[in-house]
């Protein structure tokens, strides 16, 4: 079954629960957006998959498949038409631009701007640092040596925030810090932490289909914090 978000003040909004939605989800045949796809399907919505080359996807109900470059406005527009919501994964893999998301982003925002297509939801790394971050000594380790190894990949997800922030979405970016493929543990939101060390991405997606049940965090970048 899947969890509520439990809030730090222990409060679950009111949201859209029951409502069967359309979610456009870029990046869908990456490990997380395969995880997400999976969730948002069983709690019974809607979804169009972007994928990027390859899909790791059988025909299923509710499900369409299509190939999407997300620096491509045309191909994001066709994607995302119709849809209620989009789900952003793209993140940094071997061979990526070192402004992968900071690419995407501006196109996604852009297309769903002319759509008016107000909800977004993404996920991002807690190198990401907002005002009140309780930050933990490993995530404080673990994002010291990335900024040393790969700068350019901390100042990518900082600057594809900041195209969030000047846009008119209702957007939401949950932070994590390392993701496994564990099965889902116990978790909760909160706006500054202090982040679990090991994050599943079954973890991630159950909490994105509840944040856009719930309409919550809207214009936030909430932690998954451990208990």
């Amino acid at each position: 079954m899947r969890k509520a978000i439990i809030h730090q003040d222990g409060v679950v909004p009111d949201g859209n629960h029951g409502i069967r939605m359309r979610i456009a989800v870029i990046a869908a045949n990456g490990k997380s957006g395969q995880a997400f796809v999976h969730a948002a399907l069983t709690a019974g919505h809607e979804v169009v998959a972007g994928v990027h080359r390859s899909n790791p996807f059988n025909d299923q109900k509710d499900l369409t498949v299509k190939t999407c470059d997300a620096t491509d406005l045309l191909s994001v527009s066709q994607l995302i038409q119709g849809c209620d919501c989009v789900v952003n994964l793209i993140g940094h893999v071997k061979g990526s631009p070192a402004t992968v998301q900071t690419d995407a982003t501006k196109v996604i925002v852009t297309a769903m701007e002319q759509q008016q297509i107000k909800r977004y939801v993404g996920l991002t790394g807690t190198a990401v640092r907002m005002p009140g971050d309780r930050i933990t000594l490993i995530d404080r380790i673990m994002n010291a040596a990335i900024t040393i190894i790969d700068p350019e990949r901390i100042k990518d997800g900082q600057n594809h925030i900041s195209i969030l922030q000047n846009s008119q979405l209702d957007w939401t970016v949950v932070r994590v810090l390392k993701l496994t493929n564990q099965k889902v543990g116990t978790y909760f939101l909160s706006p500054n932490g202090p982040v679990k060390t090991f994050t599943s991405r079954n973890e991630v997606a159950q909490i994105i289909v509840t944040l856009i049940e719930q309409n919550s965090y809207l214009k936030q970048l909430p932690i998954i914090a451990k208990v």
